[in-house]
């Protein structure tokens, strides 16, 4: 099957005008970044699109290999999935592994951390002091 060829968009001055039809939820995100971004909010939704083109590509061959072949794809699918999984399975672990490592010199002590109030720590309670016998 052949690839799609996706243009380099810094090369390619010209631009399609198209009219599409959104939700009112796509409209107003896509206001907000247009507004954040200070550009029009044709800009916004364009510029968006032209970032994630590469998968949209691969989306579009991945379909047109579905009508083709469905079970191959959904093979291939599947292992995107299980690999992704695991990856995922994987960097959880470095996480909670990295979370039960104490940090800093305090936290081995087993004293609160400092904060802002200048380190201070709770004072411990006094020990009862002896009465001498009269």
């Amino acid at each position: 099957m052949k690839a799609l060829a996706i243009p380099d968009r810094q090369d390619s001055g010209e631009r399609v005008r198209l009219t599409i039809s959104v939700t009112p939820e796509v409209h107003q995100t896509f206001s907000k970044l247009a507004k954040a971004s200070s550009v029009s909010l044709s800009s916004a939704m364009g510029d968006w699109l032209a970032d994630t083109v590469e998968a949209a590509a691969f989306m579009a061959e991945k379909v047109a290999q579905a009508r083709a072949a469905p079970k191959i794809v959904m093979r291939e699918m599947h292992a995107y999935a299980l690999g992704l999984a695991d990856e995922t399975g994987e960097l959880l672990e470095r996480v909670r592994a990295k979370g039960a490592e104490p940090v800093g010199k305090r936290s081995a002590a087993g004293s609160p951390p400092s904060s802002n109030t200048g380190g201070k720590v709770p004072r411990q309670k006094a020990k009862p002091k002896r009465r001498s016998a009269p």
